[in-house]
């Protein structure tokens, strides 16, 4: 009999301040599959579980059972009515296809629905009940987790990314993978060390000055005997529950003691360098006049309004500024403003339009909504295939797009909020980047994966918006230290 593997791919990271929810619609038009649709379009991208595709495919006495894979742009929580379909779905299938001998988890780490603060360690918990305790559970997860103790205490492991911007996605998939494969072959039997640390940690690349002595660090325990992995979450700080933060995950071949020791210098070690964990922004004036004075091209990201954060993808601070300086050679990436698209399909390529421009979520935050007479230089689906090592292989998908000529600059008008991180955005839309004087995007690392080959001056911004990058911006209601 093959042994059989349930594999789940639910992923959201959730920002409580957003105001828009991950509904159906908001997972509808990202990525919805469901049964035998998960693993043919899967494939074709390189995510968690199509590593766990991958190394499962030589076994012939293992059977890879699909429930879903689902995936929405970061926002507000998730719905209900998500959660609960998610959930019966997965009960259909062990219900349906059991017994099974392990479990694949494909998510985040970060997800907050109705009703279940803790998205996935309610989730793991529910498979628990279903499958007992016998049986592994493993799971990828994205570097900026919120790791509960629930989730420590119903997973078998936890493999959280290592970098960011996000460029080994497979590879931990992978690693997920090759441990679930020794566990089933019983030539191992995993034991994980859990410490949470209630620090909220701003937004650091893993290559900064403050974070690169722990990934050192993280590197040479894992190299003493018995060691399976040590890693480390960043936390996500927007998603407003009691367990944000930090944490370390160690992973031995069956000796508790070890992990427990391992995890115990790995936690001490991070809340040494707490102080400094800490990110600095340059203000949109100061940004502005280093990107005027510098060669080439320069890349100003605003993290704050970051999509892939949660925020609305509509803020027009950056443009504003542009206008009331007179700078010309910018191309934005985006301006969320479905209405505004309407209104240049209708009239063409190639006509004039009078606009009042993005800004629409939230005057304070977004900065309303600006008075603009525009070109409209293209319309597009907003459909392009992302080639960067972030979400490599994916088609993201924009909505309806115009392209528009605002007093010498270029903006990307989108009916769809997304993360602009993949350089490929201007490309698909017919503006060459390193032609540019400014790029400006609404991302607040990844963009950096694939940015660099154009730019090799980036600079943060931290302006109105509902993902500011910075923890001390948000008033929150739930987090305990």
């Amino acid at each position: 009999m093959k042994k059989k593997i349930l594999t789940v791919q639910f992923r959201h990271e959730t920002n409580t301040f957003a105001p828009k929810p991950a509904d159906m619609q908001a997972f509808r038009c990202n990525r919805f599959f469901v049964g035998e649709e998960v693993f043919p379009n899967v494939r074709k991208m390189r995510t968690e579980l199509t590593a766990c595709l991958d190394l499962f495919d030589t076994r012939e006495d293992v059977e890879l059972v699909p429930t879903v894979a689902l995936y929405a742009t970061p926002c507000g929580p998730v719905t209900e009515e998500v959660y609960d379909f998610v959930t019966r779905q997965i009960l259909t299938v062990i219900r349906k296809e059991g017994p099974f001998a392990g479990v694949f988890l494909d998510i985040h780490g970060a997800m907050v629905a109705e009703g279940h603060p803790d998205g996935e360690g309610d989730l793991m918990e529910l498979l628990r009940r279903e499958l007992g305790w016998e049986i592994p559970i493993v799971a990828s997860l994205d570097l900026h987790a919120n790791v509960t103790e629930k989730m420590a205490r119903c997973a078998s492991a936890l493999f959280p990314y290592n970098t960011y911007p996000h460029v080994d996605m497979y590879e931990t998939g992978m690693a997920v993978a090759k441990l679930l494969e020794k566990t089933l072959d019983g030539k191992m039997q995993p034991a994980m060390a859990y410490r949470r640390i209630p620090f909220l940690q701003p937004l650091l690349s893993h290559e900064s000055e403050a974070l690169r002595p722990l990934y050192e660090l993280a590197e040479k325990l894992s190299q003493t005997p018995g060691v399976v992995s040590v890693r480390f979450a960043h936390g996500f700080f927007p998603a407003d529950i009691e367990e944000m933060g930090m944490s370390v995950m160690v992973i031995t071949e069956g000796n508790a003691s070890l992990a427990e020791k391992t995890a115990d210098t790995l936690a001490d070690a991070i809340r040494e360098r707490i102080p400094l964990l800490t990110a600095e922004y340059m203000d949109l004036d100061s940004a502005l006049d280093i990107a005027l004075r510098e060669e080439g091209t320069v890349t100003l990201a605003d993290a704050s309004d970051n999509p892939g954060a949660g925020g609305m993808g509509d803020t027009t601070h950056i443009l504003k500024r542009l206008l009331e300086r007179g700078i010309t050679g910018a191309a934005i990436a985006i301006i969320l403003d479905p209405e505004s698209v309407k209104a240049c399909i209708a009239a063409g390529e190639g006509s004039l339009v009078q606009l009042q421009l993005g800004g629409w979520s939230d005057p304070v935050y977004s900065g309303g909504p600006l008075g603009v007479t525009a070109k409209v230089v293209k319309l597009t689906d907003g459909k392009f295939l992302q080639t960067g090592p972030v979400q490599h292989g994916v088609i993201v998908d924009f909505g309806d797009t115009a392209v528009l000529e605002i007093a010498g600059n270029l903006v990307l008008v989108t009916s769809l909020s997304r993360q602009p991180f993949d350089i490929e955005i201007f490309y698909s839309h017919g503006i060459d980047p390193a032609k540019q004087k400014i790029l400006v995007t609404k991302s607040s690392i990844h963009y950096r994966a694939t940015f660099c080959k154009v730019s090799k001056t980036m600079i943060p911004l931290a302006l109105g918006g509902y993902a500011s990058p910075i923890p001390g911006n948000y008033t929150y209601k739930n987090w305990k230290q």
